[in-house]
């Protein structure tokens, strides 16, 4: 009977945690950083913040592509775009990406 109090106690405590709401938020942030193209831009700018070009050559990605996926990365809210001059320089937005990436870059190594 106490092994099924503690489980039961188990799963109350993984519905708090995982609520539909911060599954949902997990969800996104991981579907942005699931394409190939977003993963490296966002790599890219956890370093150090980069123009439109810069990244294009950083990926070697065509131009429409990163563009594209920078403009849905800021929308999303993870990146930042900042005009200096004709210039659009990109940074990484919110924390918790950078912080993911320092993560999987333990993980996974060099």
């Amino acid at each position: 009977m106490i092994l099924n109090k503690q489980k039961s106690e188990i799963m109350k405590n993984i519905k708090e945690r995982f609520d539909e709401d911060r599954c949902s938020r997990v969800e996104r942030m991981l579907s942005i950083m699931s394409n190939p193209v977003r993963f490296h831009i966002l790599c890219a700018l956890e370093r150090e913040s980069f123009s439109v070009s810069e990244l294009v050559e950083l990926t070697g990605g065509k131009l429409s592509n990163v563009s594209q996926q920078l403009k849905m990365m800021t929308l999303a809210g993870y990146v930042a775009k900042e005009r200096l001059g004709k210039q659009s320089i990109y940074t990484i937005k919110d924390e918790k990406i950078g912080k993911l990436i320092k993560k999987l870059e333990e993980l996974f190594g060099s």
